[in-house]
This record gives structure tokens, C-alpha cells and sequence, in this order.
């Protein structure tokens, strides 16, 4: 027999007695506005997830590890392949490496992206000049901290009796922060320009041949140091790359022949050299100094024939002789260097050695080669999008119960 339930329940209602909670109502109020304080939080949450998403798309690729940021730059761990078009405009920024290549087009390797570009520099000698033939050491200039260039200026160049000489010779040195540029002048009857760098006070250092009165005649080397802002300049004693205490320098080669040990120079005239590891180099390597990281580190390009434990172009870090050999190091910077005629180097960014041999010297920037960059936050894009769907379906579920 079945039963009507309409009818059941108004027989109930009939015969049954119910007085409700007078409490009820209030809770049933607060409960709907906790509901609702539920539903914005999560919409909050959502919200917030998907704008975080957003400016973690917008945002830059950082430099370098969130707790060791490369604020001021740094040297990369290495030199990626030229890319992009050729830099005219030279407030290029502060600059980790310099280095022209074997077709003499110079470039500059970025102190904060490490990113590698062509750049155009006025009055650079072209190939034609014979640059390698009179310069021996760079052709560009890095100052220590990476924010000047200088380079000899082409169109000086000329021959005499088969030597090349410098009739009136000077140098340009960029501004790299401003683009500006500026010319400097030789010391009037040095002779020929030979090799240059910068010194750890700011002043253009200059290695040149002196007047030669004889055919045949081997030029002594004097040394020079120009200040770029003044003009003044004064006599060193001492040739080469000259440590930022002046007490000792490592001279420029007169050839790419392989050596044993590194020869450097004292200001009483002393060779003190410094011994290669035979186990590194047993036929020994060709050496040319770079620049000095500090008093007592030099920076060295350094060619290792073949049979070498590290074959070919590289730069190395070494202790001068000055030190005792308790506190000898040699580590090396860069593995692979450009095939390049001249290479400098900002050495102001090498970090201070902390007296171990797993400190990192130079910053790995990653793939710079790309000039996509773009490409690398697809991974991120994606996620972002899915955040944003993901967070709209929640929000339109919680609006739906409501």
C-alpha cells in the first residue's frame, strides 16, 4: 500500500507540535558569512597566485644566484660566440672582456649579462695597418673596473725604412657608462708604441720602442705613463704590465715561443721569474701577461702546445715571485679563450681570493648566444597560463555553490 507523502507530512503537521531554537537563526547567519569570507579568501589566494605568476614572467632573468648576485659585473665563465648586430652606440656599460679576433673587428663581452657583441670603434686600426706587427701587447685597453676602453688610433700608422713607426701618434679612450670618447696624446720623440694597459690609479701605462739612429739597430723599451684627464705623463722604471704597488711587473714577450717559467722585473733591474708547473706544461707555454688583480695576483693568457694538461689558449691566475711559495697558487679563469690577436681584462672583477681552491673565480651566466631570450621563459609563460585557467575554474566552482 503506498502512501502519499505530501499527505504523511501534513497528518504530522497536524498532530505534532515544534517550536524552533530561537538561537538558530543566528547561527545560520553567521554561517553564511563565514561561507563568505571563505570564498574571498580563496579568491584572494587565486589572485594573488596568478599576479605572482605574472611578475615572475615580466621579470628579468637574474644575473647570478639569488644570495651572490652579479650587481657590478663579473667575468664569465666563458666567452660565448659574437651574436646581434655590430654596437655603434658605446655607452656599451661596463665591460668584463675586451679582445679583437683574427679579422681585427673588436668586441666586448658585457660585465653584467655576458652577452658578446661586435662593437665599432672610431679610428681602429683596420687590418691593413698591420696592427699585430708594431702592437705586442692588447690593442684594446680594458681599465681595471671595466667602465673605460682604450686603443691606439690607426690612421697614425706609417713606415719608415721597412719599421713601422707612428708619425703622430695618440690614443682614444670610451667612456663605456657615457659613449664618450677622447684622444690622448704620445709623449712627443718616444718612438714607436709597443704595448699599453691601464694602471691601477687610472693612467694609461705605454711600452714603446725608442728612435732607432742605425739600420739593424734592436730598440731599447722605455716605459710611460699618461694621465688620460691631464695629458701629464712621467717615466716608469719598470715595462710590462706593473703590479698596482709598482714594485715588480711582468714584461710583454718579444715572441710566442714557449717558456718555462714566467719572467717578470723588479725595479733594481732583478728577473726574479717564476717557474711553470712541469706537470702542467712539460714543453713549457707561451705567455703574455694581462693584467694584475691585485698587488701579488697576475692574470695571464697563457698557450699550451700540444701535450699540455690544458691545451691551448686560457687565462690563468699566478702569484708573483715576490711571494713566498707558501702562498704559491695558480688557478685558471677562463678554459677557452677566442682566437684572438689581443684580449684585456677588467681585473678589478676577479674576486679576492679566499684561500680555497673551490672558490669560484668567475660567474656562469648561462647560454648568452641566443639572441631570443625570450625563449627561456616559455617554461614560465605556460605555468602562468595554467595558474590563471586553473585559479578562473575555482573561482567560477566557489561562485556556482554560492
Amino acid at each position: 500500500m503506498t502512501t502519499d507523502l505530501r499527505e504523511e507530512l501534513t497528518a504530522l503537521a497536524d498532530t505534532q507540535t515544534f517550536s524552533p531554537d530561537p538561537a538558530a537563526w543566528d547561527r545560520g547567519r553567521r554561517a553564511r558569512r563565514r561561507d563568505r569570507v571563505v570564498r574571498g579568501a580563496a579568491v584572494v589566494a587565486v589572485v594573488g597566485v596568478i599576479a605572482g605568476s605574472a611578475v615572475l614572467v615580466a621579470r628579468p632573468d637574474p644575473v647570478g644566484p639569488a644570495d651572490d648576485p652579479v650587481r657590478d659585473g663579473a667575468i664569465p665563465s666563458r666567452i660565448a660566440d659574437p651574436h646581434g648586430p655590430l654596437v655603434t652606440d658605446l655607452a656599451f656599460g661596463r665591460a668584463s672582456v675586451a679582445y679583437v679576433d683574427e679579422l681585427g673587428q673588436p668586441f666586448l663581452v658585457s660585465a653584467t649579462t655576458g652577452e658578446t657583441r661586435p662593437v665599432e670603434l672610431p679610428d681602429f686600426p683596420e687590418i691593413g695597418d698591420d696592427l699585430a706587427a708594431w702592437f705586442h701587447g692588447p690593442a684594446l685597453a680594458l681599465s681595471p673596473d671595466g667602465e673605460r676602453l682604450a686603443y691606439p688610433a690607426g690612421s697614425s700608422v706609417e713606415r719608415v725604412r721597412g719599421v713601422t713607426t707612428v708619425s703622430t701618434g695618440w690614443y682614444r679612450v670610451v667612456d663605456l657608462t657615457t659613449g664618450e670618447t677622447g684622444l690622448v696624446d704620445l709623449v712627443p720623440g718616444t718612438g714607436t708604441p709597443r704595448a699599453m694597459t691601464w694602471t691601477a690609479d687610472g693612467e694609461i701605462a705605454i711600452d714603446v720602442f725608442a728612435r732607432i739612429t742605425q739600420p739593424g739597430e734592436v730598440p731599447p723599451i722605455t716605459s710611460w705613463t699618461i694621465d688620460p684627464a691631464t695629458g701629464d705623463s712621467s717615466t716608469s722604471a719598470l715595462t710590462g704590465v706593473v703590479a698596482p704597488g709598482e714594485g715588480i711587473s711582468a714584461p710583454y714577450p718579444l715572441d710566442d715561443e714557449p717558456v718555462r717559467a714566467v719572467p717578470f722585473e723588479t725595479a733594481d733591474g732583478r728577473d726574479p721569474g717564476r717557474e711553470l708547473a712541469a706537470d702542467l706544461y712539460p714543453s713549457g707555454a707561451s705567455v703574455t701577461p694581462v693584467g694584475w688583480a691585485d698587488d701579488s695576483l697576475l692574470v695571464a693568457r697563457v698557450d699550451g702546445p700540444a701535450g699540455s694538461y690544458v691545451e691551448g689558449d686560457h687565462l690563468v691566475l699566478m702569484t708573483s715571485p715576490d711571494r713566498p711559495r707558501s702562498e704559491w697558487t695558480y688557478r685558471i679563469l677562463l678554459r677557452d679563450v677566442p682566437d684572438a690577436s689581443s684580449l684585456s681584462l677588467a681585473v678589478d672583477l676577479v674576486p679576492d681570493l679566499d684561500g680555497t681552491s673551490a672558490q669560484v673565480l668567475t660567474h656562469d651566466f648561462g647560454d648568452t648566444t641566443d639572441p631570443d631570450a625570450g625563449r627561456g621563459r616559455v617554461p614560465y609563460v605556460l605555468g602562468a597560463l595554467m595558474a590563471l585557467l586553473s585559479g578562473l575554474a575555482f573561482v567560477r566552482m566557489m561562485v556556482k555553490r554560492a
